[in-house]
């Protein structure tokens, strides 16, 4: 068998069977029979760097020599494990009675090998958990991750379910942060009805100045652009999305004459984004309230927990093989790796 400390021979009696008792209770996997402690090696590793790198390291580090496809092996078959864990009725989580809980939802594109699907992201977490570190920015103390390829209806419930855990029942206050997609308000009115709903504001200032562009040029040719945004940003952030709209209206009939059919497309879509999400974007009265304005928390869940593993140059993923590799990472990132590993729980 192979473990961390390099190839052991083993003498064991086989059942009539043909079964291997030892080696089941061993846990031993694959031809080679892995010990746990390589499997749980290699899909720590694996849950961060691809396959045949995740080998390299391996063999470089310990001497355990695993090649590329034994590496997806192993790590597809902890996978398997993680994905029926999850799948499971949730674990109770940090309590939000009595606090304000935070539900960031976002989404962000992965490959698979018929093509590019969307990834369902979320991020829960108490307000009162947040701290500010010694450089300025804000950071959570608890939070937990979540993240399906499933539709909206199915993220929605695993939503709820871990809200659930989180005692959303129990909370002062529930606060849902988006983008501005309908499908986020939509799942919000769903399974959080009467909850705080909050446009990102650094997503609602893209919109001004995708729509500044549109009206006076790219941004780093055009000062009008520039003095126009930083503006009515600094307007939108006082609460003023009122007045936001009405500039946006008034910029349009002024240079309707001089804006192409794109542009002025862009403009009317623009303004379309803040008449429909302007009751979500009182962000002078979310600061009083001690609230964030940002769903920096979820954005960062896109990066670190989707596009830095699975958006590697050449990726191309099986729906099987994405989502158990999904699963491994997030039972990592939510603190529930020693659970798939008996000899951790053990130690």
């Amino acid at each position: 068998m192979v473990t961390l400390f390099g190839p052991v021979d083993l003498s064991r009696c086989r059942c009539q069977e043909g079964g291997y008792p030892l080696d089941e209770a061993l846990g031993l996997l694959g031809q080679h029979a892995w010990t746990t402690a390589v499997q749980e090696a290699v899909s720590l590793v694996s849950c961060e760097c691809g396959f045949r790198t995740a080998g390299d390291l391996m063999e470089r580090l310990l001497g355990v020599v695993l090649r590329g496809p034994s590496v997806q092996v192993v790590a597809e078959t902890a996978g398997q494990r993680a994905a029926e864990a999850l799948a499971e009725p949730p674990a109770a989580a940090d309590s939000a009675a009595g606090r304000t809980l935070i539900v960031a939802v976002d989404g962000c594109q992965a490959p698979e090998r018929d093509g590019w699907h969307e990834v369902k992201v979320g991020t829960v977490y108490a307000n009162e958990g947040r701290y500010r570190t010694a450089g300025g920015r804000r950071r959570v103390l608890a939070k937990e991750y979540l993240a399906t390829l499933e539709g909206a209806a199915g993220f929605g419930r695993q939503l709820w379910a871990r809200a659930e855990a989180w005692q959303v029942e129990r909370s002062r206050r529930v606060v849902v942060m988006g983008d501005g997609a309908p499908w986020i308000w939509n799942l919000s009115a769903e399974h959080f009805p009467g909850a705080v709903e909050i446009v990102d504001f650094y997503h609602a200032v893209e919109h001004l100045w995708s729509a500044g562009e549109a009206l006076w040029g790219e941004r780093e040719r055009s000062p009008t652009t520039r003095s126009w945004v930083r503006h009515w940003r600094h307007e939108l952030r006082r609460g003023g999305v009122a007045r936001v709209i009405e500039a946006l209206e008034r910029a349009r009939r002024r240079r309707a004459g001089r804006l192409s059919e794109s542009a002025a497309t862009v403009v009317r879509r623009n303004v379309e984004y803040f008449r429909a999400n302007g009751g979500r974007m009182r962000y002078d009265q979310y600061r009083r309230w001690r609230l964030p304005i940002g769903t920096g928390a979820v954005e960062g869940s896109c990066k670190f927990v989707v596009q830095s593993r699975f958006k590697r140059p050449g990726s191309r993923w099986s729906h099987d093989g994405f989502t158990q590799m999904l699963a491994l990472k997030l039972m990592r990132l939510n603190g529930l790796w020693e659970t798939l590993w008996p000899h951790l729980r053990a130690a």
